[in-house]
């Protein structure tokens, strides 16, 4: 079975062909979301028959491109599976999208990027969208990709940004404007009216889009910007920062041309200069080649000179990241202290598979056809090859130490995680932990 890897590469290769904005949905993209279902093995017995009973209400909305996606992508969401979904970022080269960039935090919803003409919304809470509460819109969002809470939130500003996708969804009137109501300070409340663009995404951001805080980063200036978010062009980085008496390694992805070359250099460097502490930052990491990183997580924990091993995590640590957070684990042990937000997927999913095109839409629907099982080990037939070859057993890789990010910290330049590590690492040292444990 092929890894993540190739769909990527899958994905890629399609992306520059697809639908842009006009698209007309056709009887070949209902008989390719049948066709969907039927490859799409991570249903349970009910969703899949809601699933093709719902395949019968298409043909009444062809003459709707934007309420035709909408049910292909509750249809697929109806598996409850973070790799079964119709790609959101995709809706960025049909729809027009709101200029206006939004962000969701601990403490709300929050504006991180705007042109100029609307620079005064910048930094604004958002109370409403379209005149219903955001919580509104975030609750309606869920009908439309499966999966947990904390992966969706990670593509759910794609949808409130878009107003032909709103409309669709009863979420609005107007598919050709957004309404948000912003805090204006003082209890005042300003209403602001946006009008949307086409603004495709490109290249491998079609996929996987782009996260919202290397967005609203510009919000920072350059000097105040912490750790993650620098040289947000680079997928790897090796540093060593003062406060936590060790190493930070930062994995955007589990993939790329450079990514064996960077992992490589990186445990050299780590076995010459032998860190006290060790640092894994997965909280971009959307995943990949699982079998890219497992030899290098596995060696992580012996080059922490004495000292503690962490890992970073989202709600965007999903896929490779999982699996590679897995392999620390189990190398690790009770060196590991996890520090963040939640990951993105159970412990027991299913993956890889491929991608389907609707051909007159132009959308990509990702299926999955293989078993992931982190708990167990996953000894069944219809594991992933890889994970059965090199299982992975463990009780959660959820924070030890949560760590949410709220935009006031966000905005002051602070990371909650990283301040977090360096508590722990003043308060109980690794030999302390060999003592008390």
């Amino acid at each position: 079975m092929r890894p993540m890897k190739q769909i990527l590469l899958a994905i890629a290769s399609m992306s520059g062909a697809a639908v842009s904005a006009g698209a007309a949905p056709t009887e070949a993209d209902i008989a390719v979301v049948r066709d969907y279902v039927g490859k799409n093995r991570a249903y349970r017995p009910s969703a899949r028959a809601e699933a093709l009973r719902r395949i019968e209400l298409l043909p009444g909305l062809i003459g709707d491109a934007a309420r035709f996606e909408l049910e292909a992508a509750h249809i697929a969401a109806l598996a409850d599976n973070g790799h079964s979904a119709l790609l959101p970022p995709q809706w960025a080269s049909r729809y027009p999208r709101s200029p206006v960039h939004l962000g969701l935090f601990a403490d709300g919803l929050y504006v991180i990027a705007a042109p100029a003409e609307h620079a005064a919304t910048l930094r604004r809470r958002v109370i409403a969208i379209n005149g219903r509460t955001w919580q509104t819109v975030h609750r309606a969002y869920a009908r439309f990709q499966g999966g947990e809470q904390a992966f969706r939130d990670q593509f759910v500003t794609l949808f409130m940004e878009t107003p032909a996708l709103l409309a669709a969804a009863g979420l609005g009137s107007d598919s050709d404007t957004l309404t948000l109501t912003l805090e204006a300070g003082r209890g005042r409340r300003q209403v602001v009216a946006i009008r949307p663009r086409l603004t495709p995404f490109e290249g491998e951001a079609a996929f996987v889009g782009y996260p919202s805080l290397l967005d609203g980063a510009a919000l920072l200036a350059p000097d105040a910007r912490p750790l993650y978010l620098l040289e947000p062009e680079r997928a790897f980085r090796l540093a060593f920062p003062a406060g936590i008496d060790g190493a930070y390694i930062q994995l955007k992805a589990t993939r790329g041309l450079e990514i064996d070359a960077f992992l490589t250099a990186a445990l050299a460097e780590l076995g010459a200069r032998r860190p006290r502490n060790i640092v894994v930052d997965l909280r971009f990491n959307l995943g990949g080649d699982l079998n890219i990183t497992r030899d290098f997580m596995r060696a992580l924990p012996a080059l922490a000179d004495g000292g503690r091993v962490f890992a970073i995590t989202s709600g965007r640590t999903f896929s490779a990241a999982i699996s590679s957070l897995g392999y620390l684990k189990q190398a690790a042990g009770d060196r590991l202290t996890i520090v963040g937000e939640p990951i993105g997927d159970r412990l027991e999913f299913w993956a890889e598979g491929g991608i389907l095109r609707l051909p007159g839409l132009g959308a990509l629907m990702l299926y999955a056809d293989e078993r992931h099982n982190y708990t167990t080990g996953c000894p069944e037939e219809d594991c992933h090859g890889s994970i059965r070859d090199h299982p992975i057993r463990v009780r959660s890789l959820q924070p030890d130490i949560a760590a949410p990010l709220a935009f006031v910290d966000f905005t002051a330049g602070r990371d909650p995680a990283m301040e977090a590590i360096a508590r722990e690492i003043r308060r109980l040292p690794y030999d302390s932990v060999l003592t008390t444990r």
